[in-house]
């Protein structure tokens, strides 16, 4: 989720109506490439059930786009750094459509992990522009609740998206989950050709500048501290499935439920983590730290218990 795209100085702000479903359609957008990211943690095992690989194996589709879109985040607006920003969205969409038709139709884990490097692109390039794009679609006074509505795709994505796409791979099958998400991407690509206005680069991004940011030191130790943890965190997370499937007395139905409340729950603690940090950022980022290194070494022994696995989920 890296914001490499100029900011610029005269944003291109459409009238009023039109400001606000141009903000919600590329939240659609954020919400489409998160939920296609995270789609494989709730099908991991019928997932390797279906394509003969195991579970460990299988969470190597939530992996793989995730180093992809950190490099595609970083080499994708230098790549298409003149390109209109409304263009390079609705592609992205295009692509993320294709890439999960190749997932729902794949044969073996092979073509399916090919898909997931195309996911790994959009991630990487919706993000790098969507994160940008607050501030051109509306006046200066609404730029920060418009970048809250554009983020707030990811926590959507997980109380909705996630559990929904779970739900319907556990009902049709998993490869019905990848199929919805491909005529999803398809209907966001069409809405953001439709209500965003033109969206000019105004100024290039080059390499050249990346160096020079990692010679600031604090920005090296934040960045290194927010990649072990949000590795981490998406680790642990990939196998949450296998984990709660070991859990007497949880059936899959229930594991959706999980997710789902796992998804409300990450909303609350944005806005709680947010307050928090607002006031002590450092004293937030070590409590976050702690309380997640705390929960996943407990997950494992708590597993004989429903109401310890819940808790801690």
């Amino acid at each position: 989720m890296s914001q490499s795209t100029h900011i610029p100085t005269r944003p291109v702000v459409p009238p009023p109506p039109r400001r606000r479903f141009a903000v919600l359609a590329v939240a659609a957008a954020t919400f489409s490439v998160v939920t296609t990211e995270m789609l494989p943690v709730g099908l991991l095992t019928s997932l390797g059930s279906g394509l003969h690989v195991s579970d460990g194996t299988a969470g190597l589709a939530v992996t793989l786009p995730g180093l992809v879109a950190a490099l595609a985040a970083l080499l994708l607006p230098v790549a298409m750094r003149r390109a209109d920003r409304r263009t390079v969205l609705a592609l992205l969409m295009a692509v993320l459509a294709a890439a999960n038709v190749i997932s729902a139709l794949a044969p073996v884990f092979a073509v399916l992990l090919v898909a997931r490097v195309l996911v790994g692109v959009c991630i990487g390039g919706v993000w790098a522009i969507a994160a940008g794009l607050g501030v051109r679609l509306v006046r200066a006074e609404g730029a920060g609740r418009a970048t809250a509505v554009i983020f707030s795709g990811i926590a959507v994505a997980s109380v909705l998206g996630v559990p929904a796409g779970t739900l319907l791979g556990e009902l049709a099958g998993w490869r019905w989950g990848f199929a919805a998400l491909a005529v999803l991407a398809l209907a966001v690509a069409g809405l953001l050709v439709t209500v965003l206005p033109r969206l000019p680069a105004d100024q290039g991004v080059r390499l050249g500048a990346f160096p020079a940011l990692l010679r600031i030191g604090g920005l090296r130790a934040g960045l290194l501290a927010v990649t072990l943890l949000v590795t981490g965190h998406f680790a642990a997370y990939t196998y949450i499935r296998p984990v709660l499937e070991r859990v007497p007395g949880i059936g899959a139905g229930l594991i959706s439920g999980l997710l789902l409340a796992y998804g409300t729950a990450g909303i609350a603690g944005n806005f709680a983590g947010g307050a928090v940090a607002a006031r002590d950022p450092r004293r937030a980022l070590l409590a976050i730290s702690a309380g997640l290194a705390a929960v996943v070494l407990l997950m494992v022994p708590a597993g004989a218990s429903l109401a310890a696995s819940v808790a801690l989920l």
